[in-house]
């Protein structure tokens, strides 16, 4: 074992450092440790928070024309037109299937269908992680090692996240009320409002 430890990634690295002799050493566990938070990846998980941030802002102004009044007056649509909702509902669905998935792996172990939804191992630090099924593949790599070592892992995990994320976006469109494109060129039409030099008011026209 690698002796007494720390959850947290930021405790446990001033911890490596000052009781590790060999500091490569230490900064390697720091950073690569397995099974708990390591540096990497509250590194990526800060690159990622400020990327996210940074795209928030990003959006496109379109003019919309007053027909009565002639005045003009832009039309913002953000890029991220749905924030963070696809995200929380992605996660919220991984999450049960994990819980699922645990469950039945500890009671039917055995069952081929189960362990297609996955198999999981215990780790030193008390957790469980999916090493095989459809379980494993819907995990994130647990480190950069992992990236190289299975790289089609790697490869389904962020085709699965894009084309969840991309349906719940969809569906939280489709919901949400006055946010789908047919709704909104709805509401613009209902103002007097036209989208564009060709000053046609009704809303098929807008909604393009």
């Amino acid at each position: 074992g690698r002796g007494p430890e720390f959850e947290g990634a930021i405790v446990a690295f001033g911890h490596y450092l000052l009781t590790q002799d060999n500091k490569l050493k230490a900064l390697k566990m720091a950073f690569f440790r397995d099974g708990l938070p390591n540096m990497s990846n509250l590194i990526a998980t800060l690159v990622v928070f400020v990327v996210v941030i940074y795209l928030q802002g990003f959006k496109v102004n379109i003019t919309r024309k007053h027909l009565r009044s002639g005045f003009t007056e832009p039309h913002e649509i953000k890029l991220f037109y749905t924030s963070n909702i696809p995200i929380i509902l992605q996660t919220a669905l991984v999450s049960n299937l994990y819980f699922l998935s645990q469950l039945l792996w500890k009671r039917y172990g055995s069952n081929p269908l189960v362990r297609l939804l996955g198999t999981w191992a215990d780790l030193e630090s008390g957790a469980s992680r999916p090493i095989g099924g459809l379980a494993y593949y819907m995990s994130p790599p647990h480190s950069l090692f992992a990236v190289v070592e299975d790289p089609f892992h790697t490869l389904f995990y962020l085709s699965f996240i894009l084309a969840t994320c991309a349906m719940f976006s969809r569906f939280w469109i489709e919901i949400s009320p006055g946010q789908s494109s047919k709704e909104v060129a709805q509401q613009l039409v209902s103002k007097g409002y036209t989208i564009g030099e060709g000053g046609r008011n009704d809303a098929a026209s807008v909604k393009r």
